[in-house]
Formats: structure tokens, C-alpha cells, sequence
């Protein structure tokens, strides 16, 4: 046994190292014999484009998704209010058990 800390220090790293290096070896190994790939598919035929959609198809779904995304603010804005409105309950109900007590350090 030793009471050098340097020759312990030296010890530590050459073991955590060591222990370090084994770990990447056995990861390079893994990932050379990967279990998991998934194998060479055969080759697929090209699939045929679809046609451009139309302008009126077009506004159609832009109309759908500003219609969407107004809906969602609507519901959020909602949902502030409410948050708000439960909040200012919260105080006010704070400040009504805080009267009888008088504390001068409260000031709402």
C-alpha cells in the first residue's frame, strides 16, 4: 500500500482510461455488426407525380388554415382570461385574510 497521491492519481486515471478505451473498442465493434440496419431494399419503381392542385384548391386551403390558426388564438386568448380572472381571485382572496392581521409589512 501507498501513500504517494500521485502514484494513486495515476493508478485512477490508467484505470478509468482503460475502462474508457474498452467501452469505444466495444462500440466500434456494435456499430461494424449492427444488428438493428435494416437491409438493402429492393428497388422501387418511380412512383408517377401527381398533378399540380388546382388555384381554387389552393385559396381553399389557405382559407382552412387561417381559419385554423384563428381558432387557436381565439381558444388561447381564452385561456389567458381565465388564467387572469383565477389570478386576480387568488389576490383578491390573499388581501381579504391579510386584512385582519394588520401587518405593515403587506402592501397590496
Amino acid at each position: 500500500m501507498t501513500d504517494n497521491p500521485w502514484l494513486i492519481a495515476v493508478i485512477n486515471m490508467t484505470i478509468v482510461f482503460g475502462v474508457l478505451i474498452i467501452l469505444g473498442i466495444m462500440m466500434t465493434i456494435i456499430h461494424m455488426i449492427d444488428p438493428t440496419k435494416k437491409k438493402a431494399a429492393a428497388k422501387k419503381k418511380p412512383v408517377a407525380a401527381k398533378p399540380a392542385p388546382s388555384v381554387a384548391a389552393n385559396k381553399r386551403q389557405e382559407e382552412e388554415k387561417v381559419a385554423a390558426i384563428a381558432a387557436v388564438l381565439a381558444m388561447v386568448q381564452d385561456e389567458d382570461d381565465a388564467v387572469a380572472a383565477a389570478l386576480m381571485a387568488a389576490i383578491a382572496q390573499h388581501k381579504k385574510m391579510m386584512e385582519p392581521m394588520a401587518l405593515p409589512h403587506h402592501f397590496f
